[in-house]
């Protein structure tokens, strides 16, 4: 497992502070960018609308929120790594055993984020600041197939 240096962690809270200032926005934006680049994720998306006028239904923004703050809490815990597993071992298990979402979504998910941090942030999302990203994702991603890797559907 790569471990996040302090100049990632840096890197990665500095720039999530950017994109937490409006969690509902920017979640919204990651949600509907996600249906239009990974269409086959909308399978999974039972209890929110999947086309239509995304931008103003407010089930397409709570959901955003709800990522932004998931993801908020991981960041707040970077120097904390047992408690942000934990964090990530409950959502895993949410989504494996409740929702029946494959682990792969969560790459996907991954890579919008990075996608719309570019588009959002322009240069200050720099090839460094983007590799602290990836790092942070890729630690992400081993967690989440550990944890699917060690819960059975209840």
């Amino acid at each position: 497992m790569a471990l996040l240096t302090d100049a990632d962690k840096k890197n990665i809270q500095h720039i999530w502070a950017k994109l937490f200032e409006n969690p509902e926005e920017n979640g919204k934006t990651i949600v509907i960018r996600l249906f239009t680049d990974y269409p086959e994720t909308k399978a999974y998306f039972k209890t929110i609308p999947t086309e239509g006028n995304l931008q103003e239904d407010p089930l397409v923004r709570f959901h955003g929120r709800r990522v932004m703050v998931a993801l908020n809490q991981v960041t707040e815990n970077l120097d904390n790594w047992k408690q942000a597993c934990r964090i990530l071992d409950r959502l895993a298990v949410k989504h494996k055993n409740v929702h029946q979402v494959p682990s792969v979504n969560f790459q996907s998910m991954f890579q919008v984020i990075l996608n719309v941090c570019k588009e959002l942030l322009g240069n200050e999302f720099s090839t460094e600041v983007s590799l602290s990203w990836v790092k942070l994702f890729s630690l992400l991603s081993e967690q989440i197939n550990a944890s699917y890797m060690s819960t059975s559907k209840s």
